[in-house]
């Protein structure tokens, strides 16, 4: 959920989650950041985190690049979140144990409100923690390839 059309995070997630044979991927956005239609292929798209969440067991949100704003008609901040913005009862409509992800950095009172962020249903500090992990494997992998 969030700006997909220019996210990182989003392709990477889906390019794992198809090689990896997910069920169902779901991207939700407002169609200024949602990505071309051929883009994503086979996903369902959602222009309304409502419909988006229904019965989900991962939910990722993504930044909202707030400098993109200007290029595009997005809300403010606090309409963006009205609309957008995982909350209590929006999260609601997941399953009861679905967890809550966020690549960060996060804008809180945007894209997630804090206390889910913070909440139990979060892994967002063990995603990060993770993370930083795996590039730092990754790193050392192909730096003793290098020197090798």
């Amino acid at each position: 959920m969030g700006d997909i059309r220019h996210s990182r995070v989003a392709r990477s997630a889906y390019q794992v989650l198809r090689i990896l044979q997910a069920r169902e991927i779901r991207i939700v956005a407002p169609p200024a950041l949602m990505p071309a239609a051929q883009e994503f292929a086979g996903c369902r798209r959602f222009e309304t985190l409502e419909q988006g969440l229904d019965g989900a067991d991962v939910i990722m949100m993504l930044r909202i690049q707030k400098e993109r704003f200007a290029e595009t008609e997005m809300p403010d901040g606090e309409e963006y979140f009205s609309h957008y913005g995982l909350t209590p009862a929006r999260l609601a409509r997941a399953q009861p144990d679905a967890i809550v992800m966020h690549p960060q950095p996060m804008n809180r009172g945007i894209e997630i409100a804090s206390d889910i962020a913070d909440g139990p249903q979060s892994v967002i500090r063990a995603q990060v923690s993770n993370g930083v992990a795996v590039r730092m494997a990754v790193l050392e992998a192909v730096a003793g390839a290098r020197s090798s």
